[in-house]
């Protein structure tokens, strides 16, 4: 990541630039090594840097692997991974980008930081840091590589899962306003023609069906309105984004499912991290930036600052989690592997039980899901049809 900076060099002179670094607190640790006193420090906006595409590293960590393994240089390897993507693509220009950093003297962690077309996530660049200076570099692009295939096959199954429901979801409303704003108005005036009362479930289909021919198109631009609203100030407002990612957690069943894969993410990024030789503090904080809902990462990131003030994880998460967000198993297995120095597998276990049981629940929601669906369009449209068909009925009957 790209960081501007304002301060003070040594001789007292107010300076300001730039800086690469995976996060804030390197950005300022390589500032200080400068004798620079930071005034204040703040990612640069990059207009056209994205997010490294999940494909694209585990395409790099698992055929870098492969190349290491079979004595060829990470440069070339870099530059044969790179021959597997189109010459004029961004994946391409990356790779590319990054041999040319090492070759020209950078190791490979700040080749990854300096190249400028993708932003690298800081539990990548930290992994591969110390890999570099353990020496097993190998070992642990693979596991990022199994990591990151795991993370994108449970997405996979996640969109999956809710194609079928929302797409008869979509097809209901389009039905539903379909009979409301052109059917049921050529009926209309049948019933205006005869001065019979109308029974009430007939008049509340009519109001329906005027208020639809009004405002159906108001309605869905409003709709769009909102929902577009919502999300962008779901991410880019951190306050607002906080409480609507606290409220997430309290949703029955969802909220659960959002819990267990956070925690699951966690549990394997910290158990990669602890492999690879990062410091345990360190590991902490920096899995806790890989957690997507606001609420939880704050709340860890609260335990890795108590960590860092000499309390063990157990005792930090103990204290911090006081409305039960996280499972006891999960502070029971931390306990555990605390004691017996078997953290990294402890936690990494965990993650594959949570990833098994966010499964599991996708399957009976689903399950609960569908024929609660199609009972209440079959209710909507149902009771559409016997409203209209009661006053025929009379009319035919009056006749």
């Amino acid at each position: 990541m790209t960081f501007t900076y304002k301060g003070y060099d040594k001789s007292g002179k107010r300076i300001k630039g730039t800086i690469t670094a995976p996060d804030v607190t390197s950005a300022k640790e390589q500032l200080r090594y400068r004798n620079v006193l930071v005034e204040s420090i703040k990612p640069k906006r990059q207009l056209f840097a994205r997010p490294v595409p999940p494909a694209l590293i585990a395409a790099l960590g698992r055929n870098l692997s492969l190349y290491l393994k079979a004595g060829i240089s990470l440069n070339q390897g870099l530059h044969l991974v790179a021959e597997n993507f189109p010459k004029k693509s961004k994946q391409h220009a990356f790779l590319e980008e990054v041999a040319r950093h090492i070759e020209s003297g950078g190791s490979f962690y700040d080749a990854l930081a300096a190249q400028s077309i993708y932003t690298v996530p800081p539990y990548f660049l930290h992994t591969i840091k110390v890999a570099q200076k353990s020496g097993n570099l190998e070992m642990v692009l693979l596991e990022l590589s199994d990591y990151v295939q795991e993370q994108e096959k449970i997405k996979r199954d996640v969109v999956k899962a809710f194609i079928y429901p929302t797409f008869i979801l979509l097809i209901a409303i389009a039905m539903i306003n379909f009979m409301l704003t052109t059917i049921i108005p050529k009926i209309v005036d049948m019933f205006e023609s005869t001065k019979s009362e109308l029974p009430t479930s007939t008049k509340i289909t009519l109001a329906l069906s005027h208020f639809f021919q009004a405002y159906s198109g108001v309605m869905i631009v409003v709709a769009v309105a909102l929902a577009a609203g919502l999300v962008l100030s779901w991410k880019q407002n951190e306050k607002f984004g906080y409480i609507m990612d606290r409220l997430v957690l309290k949703i029955p069943l969802f909220g659960d499912m959002v819990v267990f894969m956070e925690l699951g993410r966690f549990g394997r990024v910290m158990a990669l991290l602890m492999q690879s030789g990062v410091p345990f503090a360190q590991a902490l904080n920096y899995a806790a930036q890989t957690i997507g809902n606001r609420y939880l990462q704050k709340l860890f990131g609260k335990i890795a600052s108590q960590i860092v003030e000499g309390k063990s994880f157990t005792q930090a998460v103990r204290e911090n989690v006081k409305n039960k967000e996280i499972p006891n198993d999960f502070i029971n297995a931390v306990a555990l592997g605390e004691k017996s120095s078997h953290l990294a597998f402890s936690l990494k276990s965990l993650a594959e039980l949570y990833a098994q049981q966010n499964r599991d629940r996708i399957e009976v929601m689903l399950a609960l899901l569908e024929p609660v669906l199609m009972l209440t369009i079959g209710g909507i449209i149902g009771f559409l049809v016997i409203s209209m068909l009661l006053p025929i009925f009379s009319i035919s009957i009056e006749g």
